[in-house]
């Protein structure tokens, strides 16, 4: 390096013999060696270079020493490479490749699987009774454990492979599942039906992480966030009506008589479905009619229930794939689909509570979500807050008189409609005295009836005598009973909790909301999929929910804590 150093101050001449550059000097200043020539010691094919950087150091008036041994060196690592080809990073050999005597060396120590398997296995130490007791069967083959499939769809649902078939085949190639599952390979089919067997062990599971969460002190409860989503449900948009299932049935029944007159005896056919060979046997009647009997009996009685269910219900119609879910209504149009309330806490947006649901809004949903909470974790919450969707009075005044602070804002379509009187050139002006409105043209409007509760809020109706003669009639209304006016009634308690919501720390809350509880709905409809939902039943989906809402909690702990602190904390579980 010194010398190289030193030959900067010294111009490069070209040798046309060898094709080369030296520099020369004094051998006092460049060489140690004086049984060494200074131009042998420093003959070099890339010596054109240094005058290069030399001139480039002389460029930016460098002082420092430091610098331009950056340079030089750089500059020797550089032009040492050149005249030598680019290379590609190449494989090695599978003759030669040494495969890890254990398989925990392919799982890094920071994988998250490392905490479900923690998790899981320190859940069923707690609680035994989630195994199943097809394993103290003698007889057959030996059952699953609860755990090793409970596993499974976690890891499964966290990296978005939730089917059942998709989750077979990470059995047999993912290296994180076989150490997971120590090897273990269950068929789709087990896989499914674990979903749909223990309904109960999942949403168990789920409260008793919560709880978990809320020992150490993750989940706080002071204030909640609750807010609903519409998901589309595992079904067709065919659907039934009363009108449908009436006529279906009419001609079932056609059909179903004409296959009794051909029944010599029709007398013996009142238990179709049990005595179906018999009578084919004794009395000599042709089975495969007797068959046709006994199936369009049974879809008559199942077009009765369908009925059943649609009366019992607000609902207009049924979906025939999905009886349990309800036709809602998006962006998007119309869909057969259910209503998940979430409740988050506002310590580190962890879900609290994720419940399906079959209504159509969550208007009458805010007193229920916190009941829910409060029954299976035994948490009452500081404040509450939600959106407009769950502007509901008297669940808000509920609450509120049970000491829970509400932030839930109202609708003001009071405003809007004023202000398109106001362009019209017609404005109404209450009398107090007389409790009725007089237009700006001096029709009077007279209270129709006593103040009316609608979606949980209180009004007062008036409407117009004399609008026919009124020359704005076109403009004002289109009602030929003259002018009506819905006025929002607020007594003393509203008044003081609108104003309340006024406050700088309540606006700022409400602001603020979209932050805690949307951010789950995103994550959970990501892992989704295009397809949301594999079960059907509100039941089977509400399984398929907290296996999510589990999946959830458990990628927000990895991002609070570091891996020792969660694997130490889960240990000492009990």
């Amino acid at each position: 390096m010194k010398r190289l150093i030193r030959l900067i101050g010294k111009k490069p001449a070209y040798n046309t013999a060898f094709g080369i550059s030296g520099g020369a000097g004094s051998q006092k200043r460049l060489c140690n060696f004086e049984s060494l020539s200074p131009v042998r010691t420093f003959v070099s094919r890339h010596l054109r270079g240094c005058v290069k950087i030399k001139n480039y150091i002389n460029k930016k008036n460098a002082k420092n020493t430091i610098k331009l041994i950056i340079c030089i060196e750089f500059f020797y690592t550089f032009t040492t490479k050149i005249g030598k080809s680019m290379s590609y990073i190449e494989p090695k050999s599978r003759n030669q490749m040494m495969i890890p005597s254990s398989i925990d060396d392919y799982v890094s120590p920071e994988s998250p699987v490392r905490v479900i398997d923690a998790f899981v296995d320190k859940l069923v130490q707690n609680n035994p009774e989630l195994n199943s007791d097809k394993g103290t069967n003698l007889v057959g083959r030996s059952a699953y454990k609860y755990s090793t499939l409970l596993k499974l769809y976690i890891y499964g649902f966290i990296n978005s492979v939730n089917s059942s078939r998709k989750l077979e085949r990470e059995t047999y190639r993912n290296m994180e599942v076989i150490w997971l599952l120590g090897d273990l390979k269950p068929d789709h089919k087990t896989i499914s039906d674990f979903r749909k067997d223990n309904k109960e062990n999942i949403r168990k599971s789920t409260i008793l992480f919560r709880k978990f969460l809320i020992k150490e002190g993750y989940i706080e409860g002071k204030m909640l966030i609750t807010d609903g989503t519409k998901i589309k449900a595992n079904a067709s948009r065919d659907s039934l009506s009363i009108e449908i299932i009436d006529r279906r049935m009419r001609r079932l029944e056609e059909e179903l008589e004409n296959y009794f007159n051909q029944l010599q005896n029709a007398d013996a056919v009142d238990s179709l479905e049990e005595e179906i060979t018999t009578l084919s046997k004794d009395s000599g009647i042709d089975k495969a009619l007797l068959e046709k009997i006994a199936y369009l009996q049974a879809k008559i009685e199942e077009l009765e229930s369908y009925k059943k269910k649609i009366e019992e219900s607000e609902q207009k119609s049924i979906s025939l794939t999905d009886p349990d879910a309800k036709l809602m209504r998006s962006k998007q149009g119309f869909f057969p689909g259910y209503n998940i309330q979430s409740t988050v806490d506002s310590k580190n947006k962890m879900i609290i509570q994720l419940d399906v649901t079959d209504r159509q809004n969550d208007f009458n949903t805010l007193e229920e979500n916190v009941e829910s909470v409060k029954n299976e974790l035994d948490i009452i919450p500081e404040t509450v807050l939600a959106d407009k969707g769950f502007a509901n009075e008297d669940q808000i005044r509920s609450l509120e008189e049970q000491g829970i602070n509400c932030v839930v804002p109202f609708y003001e379509m009071g405003k809007e409609k004023n202000k398109r009187q106001l362009d019209n050139g017609i404005t109404f002006t209450y009398n107090e005295d007389e409790d009725c409105f007089y237009c700006s043209q001096g029709k009077k409007l007279t209270l129709m009836k006593k103040p009316f509760k609608e979606r949980g809020k209180l009004y007062k109706k008036y409407q117009g005598k004399n609008c026919d003669q009124c020359s704005l009639k076109s403009v004002c209304t289109k009602s030929k009973k003259g002018r009506i006016l819905s006025i929002r009634v607020e007594d003393e308690w509203l008044k003081k909790y609108k104003n309340k919501l006024k406050l700088a720390e309540y606006k700022e809350l409400i602001s603020d909301r979209k932050k805690y509880v949307e951010h789950p709905f995103g994550t959970i409809k990501y892992w989704m999929g295009k397809m949301p939902l594999l079960l059907r039943g509100k039941e089977k989906v509400q399984a398929e929910i907290d296996l999510y809402a589990t999946c959830y909690n458990i990628k927000r702990l990895l991002n609070i804590d570091p891996m020792e602190v969660i694997l130490w904390k889960i240990a000492n579980w009990g």
